[in-house]
């Protein structure tokens, strides 16, 4: 019997470890967003209640940002967020208003996305997926066509074979003179060996049973009961 897994719990697991800083204005708001970050797997470093508390404060030593649009004080989510492109800091918007024209003054200003008030816990775990995607670092990878550079986050499992690996992703699938142990240490923490011959993407785990494991597209994984300890489900 297969048993699905829940939508978010993949995330609270295996999701590698992204220090989030908070600018919001409501104090209540912003510890509740704090708790669901954490819950995510995420690391909230820093809550500020203004955009001039960041600038002040803040030792850029943060990997993203959950910015509030109108944040009070004379420095709003936007300007927070023209500081934050300055420092190469990508970012999420949260706001309760839907006036035309601030919406297009946040899009010339590319945030990773939107999140909007009242929030819910589904939208806040999708948003940061994307702000993970976009931090995970590139392989370097040698293809038919020379190298080719893809994300990590894209590879829904790796297969071994002798000296040889196969990585498949959500596009294609690359073969490498490569050990398995060799290429999990250059993988994010959502990558677990659930098998001597097999390590999985846990983001694209779909079901499983005692014996194996259902990723995206159907293929089937098998568990060893040598590594059957790091499916922590």
């Amino acid at each position: 019997m297969f048993v699905t897994l829940p939508g978010d719990f993949i995330n609270l697991n295996f999701m590698r470890k992204i220090n989030i800083v908070i600018i919001e204005d409501e104090f209540f708001a912003a510890q509740h967003l704090s708790d669901v970050v954490n819950k995510f797997g995420y690391r909230v470093v820093g809550v500020y209640h203004s955009g001039e508390a960041f600038l002040a404060e803040t030792d850029w030593n943060f990997d993203a940002a959950i910015v509030d649009i109108f944040l009070s004080g004379e420095l709003t989510g936007l300007g927070v967020a023209e500081q934050l492109k300055e420092h190469w800091k990508p970012y999420l918007f949260l706001t309760a208003n839907q006036d035309e024209h601030t919406l297009k003054d946040a899009a010339r200003l590319a945030p990773a996305a939107y999140i909007s008030k009242p929030f819910k816990n589904n939208d806040i775990s999708a948003a940061l997926a994307i702000i993970s995607h976009q931090l995970a670092p590139k392989l370097q990878l040698r293809g038919t066509h020379g190298i080719e550079v893809i994300n990590p986050n894209d590879i829904i499992y790796i297969q071994s074979d002798g000296a040889y690996i196969e990585i498949h992703t959500l596009k294609s699938h690359l073969v490498q003179r490569k050990l398995l142990k060799d290429i999990i240490e250059e993988l994010p923490n959502a990558f677990i060996r659930v098998h001597r011959s097999y390590l999985v993407n846990c983001n694209f785990i779909e079901q499983r049973t005692a014996t194996h494991l259902i990723v995206r597209g159907g293929r089937e994984i098998p568990i060893s009961r040598s590594y059957k300890d790091n499916l922590d489900l």
